[in-house]
Order: structure tokens, then sequence, then C-alpha cells
């Protein structure tokens, strides 16, 4: 025997958990009452039929509006089905998600009514598991900002001297190669100084340790100061620093100008009284230079031969430069 129409749609819905409710949106009579629903949150049918006649009193305040909105597209025409999820607050005070959906329907016996139909269907679990893959996710994020700074951090002190602060070795000589990739574009000379200090044995055996790293220090903030914002100043080891320049120029005895004046100011800096802690002294450097273009192969090409000219100015006295310029053909000068 075939099942009514009626008891086998309520077969369906209690198989799905729907709760199946019809208010009369012209009059506001609740024409079918959502009562398992209400037996769910605790409520006995009395209070089921209080929360019924004052609903938005146990809807989540921070739900109320946007269940109103979904309301109002609907019954304006806006949205095809009125649809919304939102808390409600069960007799025990907890708040429990649910989901409505439903339409407005006319009928022919009721021309002027607008009859609401619709079902409510417990969704706490799903949004339960939706805010706890949030509160993971921000947890993932955080921990990937974090990892992400730790990386950053450890990359920074790869290339960075830890006592100035200025790049090392390492990042010089990566430096150094995309400045001569960049040559091969534009045709722009750059220069590579290498710079020793004079005395800093002298104030390391008559001071200590820690006055001679504040001079390597303090030498490292005048070398910033003194070449141009573009340009790289970095420690290699101890008392040894490298300039490169970038962008001197198309002409190589232009560009061999240029890097003099820019010692000459190095050497002018560098050669004023320190001050460090109780301690007055001076200190000098004394500077070789050679030429970078795109015809020579890298750090490793270019090191010696500004080392070899910072030893012709060491010879040659001291506090003073010395440059070699392959271009040029004329050797140290």
């Amino acid at each position: 025997m075939k099942m009514p129409r009626e008891d086998f749609l309520k077969v369906v819905m209690e198989t799905a958990d729907l709760d199946v409710w019809e208010n009369e949106l012209v009059s506001g009579k609740v024409t079918r009452k959502a009562t398992k629903v209400y037996a769910e949150l605790g409520y006995t049918e009395q209070e089921a039929g209080d929360c019924m006649d004052n609903i938005f009193a146990i809807i989540h305040p921070e739900d109320v509006d946007r269940m109103r909105n979904a309301l109002n597209d609907h019954a304006s025409g806006k949205t095809p089905k009125y649809q919304c999820e939102f808390r409600i607050r069960a007799k025990s005070g907890a708040w429990v998600w649910y989901a409505n959906s439903g339409k407005i329907v006319k009928r022919a016996d009721q021309p002027d009514a607008k009859h609401l139909i619709g079902v409510t269907y417990n969704i706490h679990a799903r949004r339960q598991q939706e805010e706890e893959l949030k509160r993971l996710n921000l947890e993932l994020s955080g921990q990937k900002e974090q990892l992400e700074q730790l990386n950053a951090s450890l990359h920074q002190m790869a290339m960075t001297d830890a006592l100035t602060q200025l790049p090392n070795r390492r990042l010089l000589i990566d430096r150094v190669s995309q400045a001569l990739h960049s040559a091969k574009r534009t045709q722009q000379i750059g220069a590579l100084l290498f710079l020793d200090a004079d005395n800093f044995k002298a104030v390391n055996d008559q001071y200590g340790h820690e006055v001679g790293d504040l001079l390597l220090k303090e030498i490292a903030a005048r070398l910033r100061l003194a070449v141009r914002e573009a340009d790289t100043v970095a420690r290699i080891s101890g008392d040894e620093f490298v300039v490169m320049l970038e962008n001197l120029g198309t002409d190589a005895i232009e560009a061999a100008k240029k890097t003099r004046a820019i010692a000459e100011k190095i050497l002018l800096s560098l050669a004023q009284p320190y001050v460090l802690g109780e301690i007055q002294c001076t200190n000098t450097v004394s500077i070789g230079a050679t030429l970078m273009n795109e015809g020579q192969q890298g750090f490793d090409d270019l090191c010696p031969t500004a080392d070899a000219a910072m030893y012709q100015a060491k010879k040659a006295g001291r506090n003073t430069f010395h440059m070699f310029v392959p271009a040029l053909q004329k050797g140290l000068f």
C-alpha cells in the first residue's frame, strides 16, 4: 500500500533532521511551529511557544541583523529564497548554530496572504569544525609568519657582519656579481675599493679588543656617510673593508676620477680623531682600487687587484690611495 504523501514527507524530514515551519507574514501568525528545534534546545512546549512569539529574544545579538536582512531581502524579491545561519540560545544558556531555508508562497484560497514555508536544521557540528579550521589556519599562518621572520633573520645573519652590521664577504660577492651582470646591459663602469686600517693593531694592543671593536664600528659608520646611498660598504675580515661603487659612467677616465674623489673623501673622514668611550685616538686607512666593467669575471678577479693597489698605498706612506685601471693600461697610480 502506497504511503500517504504527508506521511512520506514527514519521514523524509525526520530522516534529514529537518524541522518544518510556516509563518503567515501579513498577519504574523505562526501556522506551523518548529517544535523539534526547541525540544533539542531543552525548552518545554510552553517555553517554546513563548520563544516563537519573540524569536529574536533568543537569537544571538550578533546574528539578529543578518536574520532580519535575509528575511527582508526575500520578502522584497531581492533574493529567490530566504537563507540564514544563526545561533539560538539553549535553555542551558549555550549558543547552538542552526540554519533556515524558506520561500514565500501564495495560495489560491488565501490570495492576500504571504506564507513563508521553510525548514530549520542543526549545523552546530559543521560550524564548530569551521571555527576550529579557522583557528588552525590562523595558528598556521602565525607559525608561517614566525618561520619567515626566522628565515629572514638567519639570512640576514648569514649575509651581515655581526659587529658592524655591514654586508659580509658573502653578500659582497653576490652584489659584485649582480653589478657586473648589470654592466653588461648598461655599459656603466663601477669600482672596487679595498681598505685596510693603518693603525688598528696598535689600538688593539694598547687599549684592548673592546676599544678595537668600537673603532671598527666607527669606521663602518663613517664609511656609510662618505659614500653614496646606492654604494655597498662591506667588512670582509678583521680591519679590512671593501666599498663597491656603481654607475660611474661609461668612460673609464671619468670613472677613475670619480673613484679617486670618493676615496679622498673617505680618507679625510677616517683620518679625523675618534672618541671611543673614554679613549681618544686617531686612525687612518690605506685604499687600493680597481675599476669594474662587464669584461671581468667576479669578485675573485677584482679583489686581488684592489688588494695589490692597497699595498702600494701602504708602501707610499699609508693614509693614501692608489688605483689600478685595467681599461686605461696605466697600472698603479
